[in-house]
C-alpha cells in the first residue's frame, strides 16, 4: 500500500470531493478500509481530526477546513513538479480537472476533448459539469483546474472562445413568427419564459433599456424545458443559439433587432502557475473554436 504523504493528502481530497470513503476508494483502487487506514495515518501525523463521519456521509471538520486549500496547493505542485520532469524525458504525461455547463458540454465539449486526446493521449481529463456559481466556487477552491463560462469574470483571469448570440424562440402559431428581426419594444406585455441559467441578467437588462415589461409567467433553468414549453404555445422566450437543437418542430427563431451576445471562455486562477497540461488544453480549445467558426 502506498503511504507516502503525499499520497494520504490525494486519498484526503478525494474523500472530501466524493463525500465517501467506498467511492474514494473506487476512485483510487482501495478498499475501504486501505481509505480508511490512509486517513487515520495523516490525522496522526498532523495532530488533529480532519473529518466526521456520520449518518448523511463525510463532513469536514473546523481543522479540515483549514488545512484543506494548502492540501490542495501541495497536490497542484506536487502534480507540477511531475509534468515538469516528464516534459523533460520528453513524455506528455498529467491530467485536468474542467469545470462546463450543460450546453458546451453537448456542442462544442466533445470535439474539442477528441482533438486534445488525439494529440496527448497520456493526458486524463477528469470532467465536473455544473451551472456559472457552482463552477466559480470549483475554480475559487481549486476542485477544477479551469473552467467554462460567460465573460466577465472579475475573480479569475479569462481566456475569451467565442460569442454566442442570443434569438428569439417563438411558437410557430404566434403573431411573431413572420417578422425577420424581432424589435424589443414588441416583447411588450408578451408571455414570456424567463431562462434562470446565467443568460437572464444580458435578457433583463435588454428589456430594461428598452423599457419593455413582458408578462414573465414562468423563470426556469433547464433550457429544454423551456424549448418544450414554448414548443406548447405557453409563451415566447430569448435563448443563445448554442442551447438550440438544429430542428425544433412546432416553433421559429428569430433574430433579435438588437444584437444580444453572451461571450463565452475559460476562467483560471493564474494562467501563469498552470500546469503544462493545462496550458496545452488552453491552446488546443483556442484552435477548436477558431477552427468551429471556419466551418
Amino acid at each position: 500500500m502506498r503511504e507516502s504523504a503525499i499520497f494520504q493528502y490525494e486519498v484526503f481530497l478525494t474523500v472530501v470531493e466524493t463525500g465517501s470513503f467506498t467511492k474514494a476508494g473506487e476512485k483510487l483502487g482501495l478498499s475501504q478500509s486501505g481509505v480508511s487506514h490512509n486517513i487515520s495515518t495523516l490525522e496522526t501525523e498532523l495532530g488533529i481530526v480532519l473529518l466526521r463521519r456520520n449518518r448523511n456521509g463525510i463532513t469536514l471538520t473546523d481543522a479540515g477546513e483549514r488545512v484543506l486549500p494548502h492540501i490542495r496547493q501541495i497536490i497542484h505542485h506536487g502534480k507540477l513538479l511531475e509534468q515538469e520532469a516528464a516534459l523533460i524525458q520528453g513524455i506528455e504525461v498529467g491530467s485536468i480537472k474542467i469545470g462546463t455547463f450543460p450546453s458546451f458540454s453537448s456542442r462544442i465539449l466533445p470535439g474539442l476533448i477528441r482533438n486534445f486526446i488525439n494529440k496527448y493521449p497520456g493526458i486524463q481529463i477528469e470532467l465536473y459539469e455544473g451551472g456559472y456559481d457552482e463552477i466559480k466556487d470549483w475554480i475559487a477552491s481549486g476542485t477544477i483546474d479551469i473552467g467554462f463560462l460567460t465573460l466577465p469574470s472579475r475573480e479569475f483571469e479569462t481566456i475569451p472562445l467565442f460569442k454566442d448570440e442570443l434569438l428569439v424562440l417563438v411558437p410557430e402559431s404566434h403573431r411573431l413568427n413572420t417578422m425577420k428581426v424581432i424589435q424589443v419594444k414588441s416583447m411588450q406585455n408578451e408571455s414570456f419564459i424567463m431562462p434562470k441559467a446565467g443568460c437572464d441578467a444580458l435578457i433583463k437588462g435588454l428589456l430594461r433599456e428598452n423599457n419593455v415589461q413582458p408578462h414573465v409567467i414562468f423563470e426556469i433553468k433547464d433550457n429544454h424545458t423551456i424549448i418544450s414549453m414554448v414548443q406548447e404555445g405557453l409563451g415566447i422566450t430569448i435563448i443563445p443559439e448554442m442551447v438550440l437543437p438544429k430542428n425544433i418542430s412546432n416553433t421559429k427563431v428569430i433574430p433579435l433587432e438588437t444584437e444580444l451576445y453572451r461571450e463565452i471562455g475559460i476562467a483560471i486562477k493564474s494562467i501563469k502557475q498552470a500546469s503544462p497540461s493545462v496550458k496545452k488544453f488552453i491552446k488546443i480549445a483556442k484552435e477548436h473554436v477558431k477552427q468551429e467558426q471556419l466551418e
